[in-house]
């Protein structure tokens, strides 16, 4: 599989947040820039790679305004981004439950916008802890999980999404699932019947700006024929 270094971009007119995934081989391309739509708005943004890093501009009429990116180097994550975030985050008050757990902040806030207007009530935890806690007290309708969630810097993330759906399963809990990763999808891990075992109905992959649009229809589609 080819490595890829995520840009993550910020607009400027719509405060919307969003992540790229760049293929390493095609890095050299980027570093006359490229512009990229906001996946909500369209504002136009440019962005940019050198040695440092990406560097991301947004374009305001014909003025372009200087706006942040984080690139996967060791450099500090910028103030407005390192607030913690506490769980669980719940959005709309409908009357089915979507569990999402994911470890990446940004991901679960595209997944929030994306389904606010899905009519669901929308529960967003961070670890396998939080989210074992969440099943057990919630009527929850379908889990949207993170296959590789374990995170070592996370003491309460001692278990990846396979794991979390076995002993969910394995609690007396039936709920049909669908999986997110930002790594590529190949047809070895899909095609494993294990996962039906699992009632897991689908793959999604996080390796495009629209993706948690991808989820969305992947959402109304499980939630109308289960």
């Amino acid at each position: 599989m080819p490595k890829k270094e995520p840009v993550e971009i910020h607009c400027a007119e719509c405060g919307t947040g969003f992540r790229l995934w760049i293929p390493v081989n095609a890095l050299s391309e980027w570093e006359k820039g490229s512009r990229i739509s906001c996946v909500k708005c369209g504002a136009q943004h440019l962005v940019r790679r050198d040695k440092k890093g990406f560097e991301v501009a947004s374009f305001k009429r014909s003025a372009p305004v200087a706006a942040s990116a984080q690139a996967p180097a060791a450099s500090p994550a910028p103030v407005a981004r390192a607030a913690a975030v506490k769980a669980p985050e719940q959005t709309a008050q409908g009357t089915e439950a979507v569990l999402v757990v994911d470890d990446d902040r940004l991901a679960r806030e595209m997944v929030q916008h994306s389904l606010k207007d899905l009519g669901i009530r929308l529960i967003s935890v961070k670890n396998s802890t939080e989210a074992l806690r969440i099943l057990r007290s919630e009527n929850i309708s379908l889990i949207v999980i993170d296959l590789y969630l374990r995170n070592p810097a996370d003491p309460d993330s001692q278990l990846d999404g396979e794991d979390l759906l076995k002993k969910a399963q394995a609690s007396g809990l039936n709920i049909p699932a669908i999986i997110t990763t930002g790594k590529d999808i190949i047809d070895d891990i899909v095609l494993d019947p294990k996962w039906y075992d699992l009632r897991v109905k689908g793959f999604i992959q996080k390796g495009n700006p629209f993706w948690a649009e991808e989820l969305k229809l992947k959402i109304k589609e499980v939630m109308y024929k289960d």
